[in-house]
């Protein structure tokens, strides 16, 4: 696989838009908590998370930098019934002006990124939302779905996000793996940061 695109061509069916929001429902129930109405999303991917937020009326905008990503997501929430805004846009100088969100969100984003660019995301993001959720797979995560992921653990993910006012951070997602003898484990992390 040579892109993003790539990765996300096969487009969201009913079944995989049902099952990535179960699989990161305790993901979603904290963005929903913190009451925020207007959110952005930082990485389209499918777009199924910001369908489902503008579905509970929120006010959301899903920025990417892939044209047939965002091409994908802009099919998802037509077929959907999204009433999500879709942007262009590149994640580190969003082409929003400070405080434009209540809040951001990403789920399989940071993981990509080194530390210092993993920062200099989190510095613009909080420029323009007091408040960031974010998600990535942990070290437990059974595969690298596009072949470069940093799958971390939470330990690491807490010195990555020391500069910042860190609210929440914890594993999720507890996964069963195939073989009996295997625990059941969580197998991504996520965090609530604001501004120091």
């Amino acid at each position: 696989m040579s892109d993003w695109s790539e990765y996300y061509a096969a487009g969201l069916e009913l079944d995989s838009y049902i099952r990535n929001l179960y699989g990161q429902r305790e993901f979603l129930a904290e963005i929903v908590a913190t009451n925020s109405q207007k959110i952005l999303e930082v990485g389209a991917g499918t777009g199924a998370m910001s369908i489902f937020l503008s579905q509970l009326g929120l006010d959301v905008t899903t920025l990417d930098n892939d044209p047939a990503v965002l091409k994908g997501a802009e099919k998802a929430r037509q077929e959907f019934g999204g009433h999500n805004q879709i942007v262009a846009g590149d994640a580190f100088k969003l082409p929003f002006p400070d405080n434009s969100f209540d809040l951001i969100f990403h789920q399989g984003l940071l993981e990509h990124f080194t530390n210092v660019q993993i920062q200099q995301l989190l510095d613009e993001q909080l420029r323009v939302a007091p408040l960031v959720i974010l998600s990535v797979p942990n070290a437990n995560y059974p595969r690298r779905d596009f072949g470069n992921e940093r799958l971390l653990r939470k330990k690491d993910w807490e010195n990555v996000l020391r500069p910042y006012q860190v609210k929440m951070n914890r594993d999720y997602a507890l996964k069963i793996f195939p073989k009996w003898y295997l625990v059941r484990v969580p197998i991504q992390y996520m965090a609530k940061i604001g501004r120091t």
